[in-house]
């Protein structure tokens, strides 16, 4: 795939909880064609009656959420359910890429069913690059102080790619 954001996603809970957080999730309809998700993603999302569920549903605006036959027995035993459909969904619509930030689930779904997985950081170098952020370092440290988990690594490689 010559460049991932010029074609159709399966997108995880953990991306659109970090797009929804930072009031973010209109990058989706506006770095992808298409963007889909999962009913067992949404279930997730909205499994907890959190305090950003009103961002959750504008992110979800900008999302199809598409159905998916009964998960393979290897991503049902490896991963969680969202992972699973995210990845299956992949598989049933024909898409070969997904954003996906859980490594175990990044790895399952690049080395067993060569799809190709970014992340939530990239989709903030592809906004920054377009110009739809000018920098990514105040999103991300609001997306720390709102309490997503950023490893300290991921954080320093990001704003190195990032320029900042």
């Amino acid at each position: 795939m010559a460049d991932f954001f010029a074609h159709p996603i399966v997108c995880n809970t953990g991306p659109l909880i970090a797009l929804s957080r930072a009031n973010l999730g209109h990058l989706l309809s506006k770095l992808f064609p298409r963007v889909m998700t999962t009913q067992a993603v949404v279930a997730e999302l909205t499994a907890k009656d959190a305090g950003d569920a009103a961002e959750i549903r504008q992110t979800l605006a900008h999302v199809e959420i598409v159905e998916t036959s009964t998960p393979d027995p290897l991503l049902v035993t490896e991963l969680d359910a969202g992972e699973a459909s995210v990845i299956q969904a992949a598989r049933d619509h024909g898409i070969t890429g997904v954003l996906i930030d859980e490594r175990r689930a990044r790895r399952i779904a690049a080395e067993a069913y060569h799809l190709e997985v970014r992340g939530t950081c990239a989709v903030f170098l592809r906004a920054k690059r377009e110009g739809l952020l000018p920098s990514i370092r105040p999103v991300l440290e609001n997306l720390v102080a709102k309490g997503y988990f950023l490893g300290p690594q991921l954080m320093t490689e990001c704003l190195r790619l990032a320029g900042e």
